[in-house]
């Protein structure tokens, strides 16, 4: 593993035995982007209400600053933005040079956000995110539970281990978190620049 430059947030920490959070859902500026751009191939296949809804987890805010993060103990984050939550695990346990093990079945995702994704054949766990935070926590459950007090989709979907494997488990299948690949956005809008949530 080669270490990433990277400037640590909050209190700069990502020790061994810390959980990995995520709050808010992954893949919602590429299903915004499609909702945008392809808009009409959409309206062939679901109903107006459905795309609504969409819309909406879409453009669903966290508002969690750096301040409140810290406060609730957060010691380090990293934002789920080009790459998508894969490219964050990677930058995140890279920077620290730690090993990671992570539930793909974990990580929040809308069930509508992932028929979209469907339909224009993206990769959920490699789109960009828009409003969507990796945390580390001494307990993810704690403030998993806080957060969902504030009306946050939230889980904790794994820890920091020993080591420099990157680990993801997909029930009792395991597998490697593998080199970020360029963002599923890509599909949608063509170009680098609109690739950044």
């Amino acid at each position: 593993m080669r270490r990433i430059a990277r400037d640590p947030n909050g209190f700069g920490r990502f020790d061994v035995g810390q959980e990995l959070v995520v709050a808010g859902a992954i893949g919602k500026a590429g299903v915004a982007a499609a909702l945008t751009g392809r808009r009409g191939e959409l309206e062939k296949r679901f109903r107006t209400d459905f795309l609504e809804t969409v819309w909406e987890q879409a453009k669903e805010t966290l508002e969690l600053t750096p301040k409140l993060l810290m406060e609730y103990n957060v010691t380090e984050w990293e934002i789920v933005s080009e790459g998508g939550v894969f490219a964050a695990l990677w930058r995140l346990s890279g920077a620290y040079m730690r090993g990671i093990s992570v539930s793909l079945p974990a990580i929040p995702v809308h069930q509508e956000l992932l028929e979209v994704c469907e339909l224009f054949d993206l990769n959920p766990y490699r789109l960009a995110s828009g409003e969507c935070l990796l945390l580390v926590a001494d307990n993810g459950g704690a403030l998993a539970a806080a957060l969902k007090e504030r009306g946050i989709p939230v889980a904790v979907i794994g820890r920091a281990e020993k080591g420099i494997a990157r680990k993801i488990w997909n029930a009792d299948r395991l597998s490697y978190l593998e080199r970020p690949q360029p963002d599923e956005l890509y599909k949608i809008t063509g170009s680098k620049e609109d690739s950044y949530a």
